[in-house]
């Protein structure tokens, strides 16, 4: 048996060597017939047969086990001419040498030359702009979101490393910090906030339809705006290239959790699209509301989406201009269990509520893209409509201590819509061999719209019937607010290169001088109707104990309705605002200039080493301006401050197939208009408000990473960084009766440190004459430690009003903690495998794609009242995609492990649960179809 085991190895050596000394191998490189550059990624196959493979990073490819005989061996690359070579004979054991020089496709519109563009939606050409850029930047592609079955921005953004979306929030956290530590940008220029309480666009609303790819800048660089510490995302939109088409596509699914309702309800009023608004009563009395206070019963319909894209060039006189379009539809209607409470510091159960949470989502999306190309010239046109809406009805049951401690009812409807518009010029020229400028501009518009949240609160609910709290007016009520935001942004740079270069580069330099400037102004107002029902007011003198105003709950419009309005015998209600018998909103107007001039020195100071260093001035003043009820007669917030933004971007070549970087620069983080208004922002269980005295933080920061390219497509890098922030700003509890939350500058100091881990490696391939097989995957860990300063002196210190009176106590019950949303391990991981057939007209992939958020914290508490924590979340997406020439089908299943949505407050004597909800299982199949 022994002898057995030994024999059968060796003969499969000598059986492999005879088949080898049988066969023949072609090798060669395959490189830009104008630069002498290595092309990567090449494809290279003998025609007629199933034998092929592609380049790798240094440009090089093998074939191997090749049968003799006579063939023609063919090479292609996207945006080259093809080039084959016919009549190639192979004898056994020959090793042929055959390289390629493929020279650029083109064009000729008479004596015009236009290029073929390279794709940089593939993964491929992301990771050769990543290996050969100057600084650090990490992209994902068009081609990878539709290989994992990402649907919009958001989901994609974090697939990158270090980067996790706050459950419920609608942002981002990206290496440890929140929405204030990060901006979004749209082709290099500034996005507007869809939501007064974020700083940042949702990037949910960017449909994967518009996305060409997205980029995180973790490093900052002198050409980008100041106002980040996390990083820059920057969304690429889709231009079109290739051959005209028009494609037509549907979708439909469910959210699983829709199952478990026995009904499902909504608001009245809004409709199917989510297009909608409605006004408020136009005096306080009649009640002129164009909505019922009655839940609706709706059919929890399956989802639908439709989308529309096309694309087609059209040759012009000396040039020529690509358009693209795409207009999408989607819905989603789901249902989750929800449990709120609200604990003070004693462990005193102020809210403990339980019941169910009915919500449906439309989103629409349309973009237009027009880029015309002249000879030395590039124009891009982007214009683009997103609305969003969203209905939410929560039915809440259980305890209200001092206001229903018998069976109390909480029912909030909500209706939210969204619209932005997008609208972008841009430009880039060629001056000379030496010159070239780069400009772009755009104005953005935002309008937000609550138009009639409605808040009941009952108590003694039996049998469907229940009575009115009237502990203040306030517990039941209708609000309505607007917001709009118009911004406006210019970015112009010159670029100037000098030297011979070293190496692969054409030039030794470029000096970069530019600047860029934005200027932004925001309208919010806010109306509350209170609605202050007669009971115990001694109004019209009621009988001894007051009279019970019991309502049927679901038919609420039986009360609150023009007749019981001012009702004279005593059974009515009245309506007011927080300025008592007016309506007058309350408001606060926001203003922010921004200017920036920079400078940008890429330098190779020898073959291997390049250093990039600049310097960016950039001017601050925002001011806000604001009447609320907590300040009728008006006040303000203003700061105006310079900042001088060294820069420094290093990469040293180790080999042709890795680098090691270093990179060092300092940034600032401003407050956000609705943090510094002095409003009050009300939810079931928490209250927000603002604080004035807000001032920019400044940050350090510093990252050193080594990355391998093995192969074409594949990754291995290591990261590790730090940032030091002065003057951090975060979320806490104010120490008074009401334990309102505020934002406040709390310490000092706040620092973090980390590593990050990525890997892309294809497990398994093998390429065709007419195509590929191939078994990959991806996968990304974040580690961090985080630290900061609690100082409840400062906050005092720093919030006193002209009269020496502090706005803020905080008695912080920590002298450190870790940062606000930090999460110390970040997760993510995919398996893949995609069939390509038929020259790439019919393909197979499917993905698996796992996600992990480690606990992070929401809230920093005082005194006994523990910090607030976010839970880890577990996520598994499953994706299967199938391409068959024209006809396209999909189906997907988003997060199948359905993890629980938890957050804890961790006071001093233990943990309480005060969030639980879960999303449920989205289910989804589509077809489209390329006309």
């Amino acid at each position: 048996m022994g002898f057995k085991k030994l024999l059968l190895p060796v003969l499969g050596v000598v059986f492999s060597l005879v088949a080898s000394a049988q066969t023949a191998t072609i090798t060669g490189t395959v490189t830009d017939a104008k630069t002498n550059e290595t092309l990567i990624g090449a494809t290279i196959y003998l025609d007629g047969t199933s034998q092929g493979t592609i380049t790798d990073f240094d440009g090089n490819y093998r074939l191997d086990n090749v049968q003799p005989g006579t063939y023609t061996l063919r090479c292609s690359f996207i945006s080259y001419a093809p080039k084959s070579v016919e009549q190639l004979v192979l004898t056994a054991g020959q090793e042929l040498t055959q390289d390629f020089a493929l020279g650029e496709s083109t064009v000729e519109i008479e004596d015009v030359k236009v290029v073929a563009k390279a794709n940089r939606e593939s993964e491929t050409m992301l990771l050769m702009d990543q290996k050969e850029a100057a600084v650090m930047k990490e992209s994902i592609g068009a081609q990878q979101l539709s290989a994992q079955g990402v649907s919009d921005a958001a989901s994609a953004a974090t697939k990158i490393t270090g980067v996790s979306k706050q459950e419920g929030a609608k942002t981002l956290n990206i290496r440890g910090l929140g929405d204030r530590y990060n901006s979004t940008t749209l082709n290099g220029l500034p996005l507007p906030s869809n939501n007064a309480e974020t700083k940042n666009i949702d990037l949910g609303l960017f449909a994967s339809d518009v996305i060409g790819s997205i980029g995180v800048e973790k490093v900052a660089t002198s050409p980008l705006y100041g106002d980040f510490a996390g990083a820059n995302v920057d969304i690429v939109s889709k231009k079109f290239t290739g051959d005209a088409f028009l494609e037509l596509g549907i979708k439909s699914g469910l959210n699983t959790s829709v199952l478990d309702a026995d009904k499902f309800y909504l608001q009245d009023g809004p409709g199917y699209l989510g297009f909608d608004n409605f006004q408020q009563t136009p005096s306080l009395d009649t009640y002129g509301f164009e909505t019922s206070w009655n839940p609706v019963e709706k059919t929890a319909l399956p989802n639908l989406g439709f989308s529309l894209s096309g694309g087609k060039s059209f040759e012009l006189y000396n040039s020529k201009l690509n358009a693209f379009f795409t207009a999408s539809f989607d819905n989603d209607y789901s249902y989750s269990d929800l449990m709120q409470r609200r604990i003070n510091g004693s462990d005193d159960i102020r809210k403990n509520l339980q019941g169910e949470q009915f919500e449906y989502a439309t989103q629409t999306t349309a973009m237009l893209n027009l880029n015309w190309e002249r000879k030395k010239s590039d124009f891009y046109f982007n214009t683009m409509m997103l609305n969003s809406s969203n209905q939410e009805l929560k039915n809440l049951r259980g305890y209200i201590k001092d206001l229903a401690e018998d069976s109390a009812l909480i029912q909030r409807s909500e209706f939210e819509r969204t619209t932005i518009l997008v609208n972008q010029l841009l430009g880039k020229h060629e001056l000379n061999e030496q010159w070239s400028m780069n400009w772009g501009m755009s104005f953005n518009h935002v309008k937000n719209l609550i138009p009639d949240r409605r808040h009941l609160s009952l108590n003694g609910l039996e049998d469907g019937r229940a009575y009115f709290t009237d502990d203040n007016e306030s517990d039941n009520f209708r609000y309505f607010h607007e917001f709009t935001e118009n911004e406006y942004a210019l970015n112009l740079s010159t670029v100037y290169r000098f030297g011979e270069g070293l190496g692969k580069a054409d030039h030794r330099g470029t000096l970069t001088l530019g600047y860029s400037g934005k200027y932004k102004e925001r309208n919010f107002e806010a109306t509350q109707f209170n609605h202050d029902i007669y009971r115990n007011r001694n109004i019209f003198n009621p009988p001894p104990g007051g009279y019970l105003v019991y309502v049927d709950v679901m038919d609420v419009d039986a009360f609150l309705n023009d007749a019981n309005l001012q009702r004279a015998d005593g059974y009515g209600f009245y309506l007011k605002t927080f300025f008592g018998n007016s309506i007058r909103p309350s408001t606060y107007d926001g203003k922010q200039f921004i200017h920036a001039g920079f400078a940008d020195l890429n330098y190779q100071l020898s073959p291997r080493l390049q250093a990039v260093l600049g310097v960016r001035l950039e001017q601050v003043n925002q001011t806000v301006d604001f009447v609320t009820a907590l300040d009728t007669k008006g006040g303000s917030g203003e700061f105006d401050d310079l900042q001088i933004l060294p820069s420094l971007s290093m990469r040293y070549t180790l080999n042709d197939k890795s680098n090691l970087r270093f990179a060092t620069s300092k940034t600032y983080v401003l407050p956000q208009f609705t943090e510094m208004a002095l409003f009050l922002f009300e939810g079931i269980t928490e209250t927000t408000v603002g604080n004035p005295y807000l001032y920019p933080s400044k940050v350090y920061n510093g990252d050193l990473k080594w990355e391998l390219f093995p192969r074409s497509g594949e990754l291995l890098s290591v990261t590790a960084f730090g940032k030091y922030i002065s003057d951090p700003m975060n979320r806490v509890v104010m120490a008074s009766a009401s334990n309102d939350f505020t934002y406040a500058n709390t310490g000092d100091w706040a620092y973090l440190y980390g590593a990050e881990f990525e890997l892309k490696k294809d497990l398994w391939s093998t390429t065709t004459g007419n195509g590929y097989r191939k078994l990959f995957a991806t996968a990304n860990l974040t580690l961090m430690e985080t630290k900061q300063d609690l100082n409840g002196e400062k906050v005092r210190e720093e919030t006193k009003d002209p009269n020496g009176n502090s706005l803020i106590n905080t008695n912080f019950n920590k002298d450190e903690d870790v940062l606000q949303g930090a999460a110390p391990l970040l997760a993510n991981a995919s398996l893949g495998y995609k069939v390509s057939w038929a020259e790439g007209a019919k393909s197979i992939s499917s993905s698996l794609v796992y996600g992990y958020v480690s606990d992070r914290l929401y809230l920093i508490g005082f005194s006994s009242f523990g910090n607030q924590v976010d839970k880890e979340v577990h996520t598994l997406d499953y994706v299967l995609k199938s391409s068959f020439n024209k006809l396209g089908i999909s189906l997907s299943a988003k997060n199948i492990l359905n993890s629980d949505i938890d957050r804890v407050q961790e006071n001093a004597s233990g943990d309480h649960l005060i969030r639980s909800y879960k999303q449920g299982v989205k289910l989804s199949i589509g077809v489209s179809y390329q006309f």
